[in-house]
């Protein structure tokens, strides 16, 4: 498991890309899956990659984030609901951490590391970063 969460736990600072990048460099230190996924905030839809869509059950992508939150520890949405408004509101670095439950019911680790950026003239208000999960063992 990775220092700096633990399941249960997330932080908002922000928008700091030095953060973002220690948070995945600390990331490809250990054995984890990593795979992006961003939200236009203007819909609050969310894509997510192939194995983050199966690890969360999920029949398609894109979906929405209760579709996401759904298989995450009741104790933990609210957690992570509370991280991504707060996301929504101001650009931000974020990062939390869940357990979540494979396919063969071994559960594990999933950490979810992000930053937004809110509506400008130039651009469009998004979020975006990566999952990171262990393997299911096999």
């Amino acid at each position: 498991m990775l220092r700096f969460v633990k399941p249960g736990f997330a932080t908002i600072m922000p928008e700091d890309a030095r953060a973002h990048e220690q948070w995945i460099a600390e990331l490809t230190q250990h054995d984890y899956i990593v795979e992006g996924w961003h939200c236009d905030l203007s819909t609050g839809i969310f894509s997510l990659g192939e194995t983050a869509q199966r690890i969360h059950a999920l029949e398609q992508s894109p979906c929405g984030l209760l579709d996401i939150i759904r298989g995450y520890e009741n104790d933990h949405r609210k957690i992570v609901l509370n991280i991504l408004e707060e996301a929504t509101a101001a650009a931000s670095s974020f990062y939390y951490c869940t357990t979540i439950v494979h396919d063969d019911g071994s559960a594990g680790p999933l950490y979810c590391i992000g930053t937004s950026t809110i509506d400008t003239p130039a651009a469009a208000g998004r979020m975006q970063g990566v999952f990171a999960f262990s393997a299911p063992a096999r």
